[in-house]
């Protein structure tokens, strides 16, 4: 196809235009108000230009008639309005301008431009939602769980009922009288069991950072590491450990067992600080067990104590801070 450098040149110009319109409104955009009369414009032009399409339609030519001075005076009128619209500047391209294409290349790069964005933010959406549906049925299985142990326990109950309309008075009681002592032989096991986890972590966890709050050194739990021989050495008055004048070898494993085993004898006296500490806290927690919610005499203010305060396990007594108590968690800590 030939295109002169007339028709090339228009279409440089007129993208020109159109880039410093697009670069102008960008800069400057336009307020809703010349919006809205621009619109009017528009609409006002378009509805001229209609009405002088009626007017040329609403012509009839082929119509018969005994006025000639009419017909003539007809002619004339659509003679000119035809004269008229020959005359006026056509502001489509001519069939050969390549101006078509151009926009056509231009409008699809913006379609394409926005799909790629569209399936962007679909992807997007796509991961926020597949994200919720796991959430979603996460819940609807805790709900059909939920669900199905209590349609288990309704079960269980009204059989439960139904078995004890059956039985007598006498059956019903050693019924339940047998279900109660396995219930209280449960809480013992689990009892006896929870016994040994607390004297394990007491001995092997909590008894060291005991023995470093009584000799001056960190409060129990800002250190979580403490040796014996870090012990045996001390702290200064800032709550530091001192160094060590001597080399101290470690206990082997076997060693360790054994005192571990020899340490239960009631009979015989701690080794070193840190079992020290921890027959302190045993003896501590004992004393308080038997007495239940009585408050007891504390021998000395010690890290054991101050720990169990701080750990919401036991209170001072308000008026009396030697005299200790376990808090009764069936209460308000308030009474």
């Amino acid at each position: 196809m030939n295109i002169s450098d007339e028709t090339v040149q228009k279409v440089q110009k007129f993208v020109e235009n159109r880039q410093e319109a697009e670069r102008e409104s960008k800069e400057e955009p336009l307020s809703e108000t010349a919006l809205h009369v621009y619109t009017r414009r528009l609409d006002a032009t378009l509805q001229g230009l209609q009405e002088q399409l009626r007017e040329l339609n609403s012509l009839d030519l082929s119509e018969t008639g005994t006025d000639i001075r009419a017909r003539i005076s007809q002619a004339r009128r659509a003679k000119k309005a035809y004269d008229s619209l020959l005359k006026s500047n056509d502001e489509l391209p001519a069939t050969d301008s390549a101006l078509p294409s151009l926009l056509a290349i231009e409008e699809t790069t913006r379609l394409v431009q926005e799909s790629k964005m569209s399936v962007k933010m679909t992807a997007e959406q796509l991961s926020v939602d597949r994200e919720r549906l796991r959430f979603e049925e996460g819940n609807l299985r805790d709900s059909q769980s939920i669900a199905s142990g209590l349609r288990e326990r309704i079960q269980r109950i009204r059989d439960t009922n139904s078995r004890k309309e059956e039985q007598t008075p006498s059956q019903v009681a050693r019924e339940q009288l047998a279900e109660q002592r396995k219930r209280n032989k449960d809480l013992d096991r689990t009892t006896a069991k929870l016994k040994v986890s607390l004297d394990k972590f007491i001995d092997e966890t909590l008894a060291p950072m005991l023995a470093a709050e009584d000799l001056g050194g960190p409060t129990v739990g800002d250190e979580f590491e403490v040796s014996d021989a870090a012990l045996k050495a001390g702290y200064t008055a800032h709550g530091k450990p001192k160094k060590q004048k001597e080399p101290v070898e470690a206990e082997s494993g076997s060693q360790q067992r054994i005192d571990k085993f020899m340490k239960r004898n009631a009979e015989e006296s701690p080794v070193n600080k840190r079992e020290a500490a921890a027959k302190e806290m045993h003896d501590l927690l004992n004393d308080m067990l038997e007495a239940n919610a009585s408050y007891i005499d504390l021998k000395r203010d010690s890290a054991a104590s101050r720990f169990l305060v701080r750990a919401k396990v036991a209170q001072f007594h308000p008026r009396d801070a030697r005299r200790l108590r376990l808090i009764d968690f069936g209460r308000s800590l308030s009474n």
